[in-house]
């Protein structure tokens, strides 16, 4: 029993002596602490449509009409300009879809597509529904994919009194720390927006 408790009064002994000799342990201890405010750049685009119109025996650019274009016939081209134009502070890829829709003069009955085209503007390509500007657009820059709406000489009867709609739907993507790959294209870029 003896021997019990010294064992028991070294080891509370023993016990003391760590807890005492861990406690005058010092460390060196720093903190810092640093702010950034880092700002991102903007890739943004605005679409301005605009069309030549005869004024005084000079054609000059105008806004787009809100009205309906009407009388137009086979084998005539309308002027329609779609400027992608570049509002951000950042340089962009651009790239834009033209979807063409034609119905009947009943407005229900789709009519084929085929009688109506855009011409396409030098510096553009065509892929997989999509015209690609093969440069980039710097901010403040313009471009246009095409200028005019073809009509083409041979459309029928079936096209008498009929609605084209012209929607044009525009993207861009970054051109900082995103290429053009090795061999390939502005179509090939990353980052273009699912279509």
């Amino acid at each position: 029993m003896k021997k019990r408790k010294l064992l028991v009064t070294l080891l509370i002994l023993s016990l003391l002596l760590i807890a005492g000799a861990a406690g005058t342990v010092a460390y060196f201890t720093t903190e810092g602490r640093a702010t950034n405010v880092i700002t991102t750049g903007t890739v943004q685009l605005a679409l301005d449509e605009r069309m030549l119109v005869e004024a005084g025996g000079e054609l000059t650019e105008q806004p787009y009409p809100d009205k309906i274009l009407t009388g137009v016939l086979p084998g005539n081209r309308v002027s329609k300009i779609p400027y992608v134009i570049n509002t951000g502070d950042e340089p962009f890829y651009a790239r834009v879809r033209v979807d063409i829709s034609i119905l009947s003069a009943d407005g229900r009955t789709p009519l084929p597509l085929a009688p109506v085209s855009t011409d396409l503007c030098d510096g553009w390509t065509e892929k997989n529904g999509w015209l690609y500007l093969e440069e980039s657009l710097a901010p403040d820059e313009r471009q246009a994919p095409f200028t005019v709406v073809c009509f083409d000489p041979a459309m029928g009867n079936e096209y008498q009194n009929c609605t084209v709609t012209v929607d044009v739907i525009a993207q861009a993507v970054q051109v900082k720390n995103n290429p053009i790959p090795a061999g390939g294209s502005v179509t090939d870029v990353p980052g273009w927006p699912e279509a």
